[in-house]
């Protein structure tokens, strides 16, 4: 079993030769790098020709017109050749061995169906700490202490049949556990077949997912195998920035909403919940704001919103804010707020 690895990038000469170093070693299992250039200006061509010359695994695919963040994600994983293509990011690192433990549970999933793989992520932060959950637990370590550990090579893990996660989450309030981009793994054919990743949303990648085990198995590995780097920068803190997270919530519930009521009959209890979800996401702005105490941001994130929504989305940051100092406790002894919510 040999594997693909979908980069997308654009404009990323800051972090791409470190992705790029956590790759080459990965090992036999490792048949391909695909680094879908989406027009970028600075060095990154430069960055892959130079690992290309050392590595004929690494391909330089350069777009010829610019693509939204989606549709370049969706080009990467086409450009591939292998029917199992891991996907990461140009600003994370895959921890040593990655590759050659997602080649093994692969070969474990002998005839069973299943189209997606997810891994769970450590948070790697500008200061090089990093954090991550392990049976319930928060750990705090260092960039170095895990790229140099090796990850496991037969990890816990829990294949779930299609439609088998959805419901049950839904009708405790939530969704299950999805993973992001660049800690998931996707069967190719599935997912062209399906289309790709929809560029109208910023959240595509959870969107995508939760559709996509509705009708195909997916398979859940509880070790971290990429360090997702925190910074300023990142589409999803902009997003935040910007409410653009409580909108691409709201208007992808307008529809997966009541199609999830009907489908998995939920109680008015749990749809309610399910109608919740935009609004926490609204939230978490504040809930930065709150902890990097920034009065101002906090105040023009709430007028962002629409009024009648204030009274809902005062109370869950309430509750998110605590929720969350209790769930980085450990963390915050040694990494300051303006670094963790950067």
């Amino acid at each position: 079993m040999t594997i693909s690895v979908a980069l997308p990038v654009y404009n990323g000469a800051n972090y791409l030769r470190e992705a790029l170093e956590s790759l080459v070693g990965q090992g036999p299992a490792l048949a391909e790098i695909v680094v879908a250039d989406n027009c970028s200006s600075d060095a990154t061509a430069d960055i892959v020709r130079e690992f290309a010359v050392k590595d004929p695994r690494v391909r330089h695919e350069r777009s010829e017109v610019f693509l939204n963040q989606a549709d370049n994600i969706s080009r990467a994983v086409q450009l591939c050749r292998q029917e199992w293509v891991q996907l990461l990011c140009h600003d994370d690192l895959l921890r040593p061995g990655a590759i050659a433990a997602l080649a093994g549970v692969i070969a474990g999933l002998e005839g069973k169906a299943c189209a997606l793989i997810g891994h769970q992520p450590a948070h790697l932060f500008t200061d090089e700490h990093t954090y991550r959950h392990r049976n319930g637990v928060g750990m705090v370590e260092t960039r170095a202490e895990l790229m140099a550990a090796p990850v496991a090579g037969r990890p816990a893990q829990a294949h779930h049949l299609a439609d088998s996660t959805v419901g049950p989450a839904l009708r405790q309030g939530g969704l299950p556990y999805l993973p992001s981009v660049t800690t998931a793994a996707v069967r190719k054919s599935v997912f062209m077949q399906r289309g790709g990743f929809d560029g109208r949303w910023v959240h595509f990648d959870v969107f995508f997912w939760a559709r996509l085990v509705q009708d195909h198995g997916y398979l859940v590995v509880d070790d971290h195998w990429t360090l997702t780097r925190v910074h300023p920068q990142q589409v999803a803190v902009v997003s935040r920035k910007n409410q653009r997270s409580y909108r691409d919530f709201r208007e992808f519930y307008q529809t997966f909403g009541p199609e999830a009521r009907d489908r998995y009959r939920l109680s008015r209890l749990a749809y309610w919940k399910l109608c919740l979800k935009p609004a926490s996401q609204a939230s978490a702005p504040l809930v930065v704001a709150l902890f990097k105490r920034e009065p101002g941001i906090f105040l023009a994130q709430l007028q962002a919103l629409p009024v009648l929504l204030w009274p809902v989305v005062l109370t869950l940051t309430v509750r998110n804010f605590f929720l969350e100092r209790r769930r980085l406790g450990p963390l915050r002894k040694l990494v300051p707020d303006e670094i963790i919510f950067e």
